[in-house]
């Protein structure tokens, strides 16, 4: 609220000439600040804060009782390029290798998410593992291997590492990209 003070006796001047009165101006500030206050809390309290976003990494656990060299059977163990055209070179064992060519789009026959589905359903020989077996050799346990080369992009990683979570594999691991790689690709 705002008022105007006034003093009562006006001031004597010398000169003749005729002087305007001057007021002195207050002004009340309470009702701005409570408004400004109000409308702080009300925007603290109804907007969001950023959340995080972070990947999910899990750890193998400790190999205390579990012998790290346990044979895999080679053709349980699937291998994904990540190359720099935005597509998913694969190939499935290694002796004799299956392979071919996927791509991001889910909707395409040859994606990458029927290829992780397909190679986690199994062989078709091979039952699946119960759960807490030690003795992996001769039950169907699917592997994953990425290895994205040097060219491709992070932002292709996260997408594979998405289409693991989206059909549940649970076991992968991510290597470099090597010359035997390159062979393998080139002989087939």
């Amino acid at each position: 609220m705002a008022y105007i003070q006034s003093s009562d006796r006006p001031k004597r001047s010398k000169s003749p000439k005729s002087h305007i009165k001057r007021k002195s101006t207050a002004i009340d500030m309470t009702a701005m600040v409570d408004v400004a206050f109000l409308l702080l809390t009300f925007f603290v309290l109804t907007s969001t804060l950023g959340s995080s976003s972070v990947m999910e990494l899990v750890m193998p656990p400790k190999t205390g009782d579990l012998d790290p060299h346990l044979p895999v059977l080679e053709h349980k163990v699937m291998t994904l390029i990540l190359t720099e055209d935005d597509q998913v070179d694969y190939y499935l064992g290694i002796s004799n290798p299956i392979v071919g060519v996927a791509s991001f789009d889910s909707h395409q026959e040859n994606s990458l998410r029927k290829l992780v589905q397909g190679h986690l359903e199994g062989d078709g020989v091979l039952l699946p593992c119960p759960s807490g077996a030690k003795q992996r050799l001769h039950c169907w346990d699917p592997m994953f291997v990425i290895k994205p080369m040097e060219a491709s992009s992070y932002k292709n990683l996260v997408d594979v590492l998405d289409e693991f979570a989206i059909c549940g594999a649970r076991k992968y691991a991510i290597d470099q990209y090597s010359v035997q790689d390159s062979l393998v690709m080139a002989r087939n």
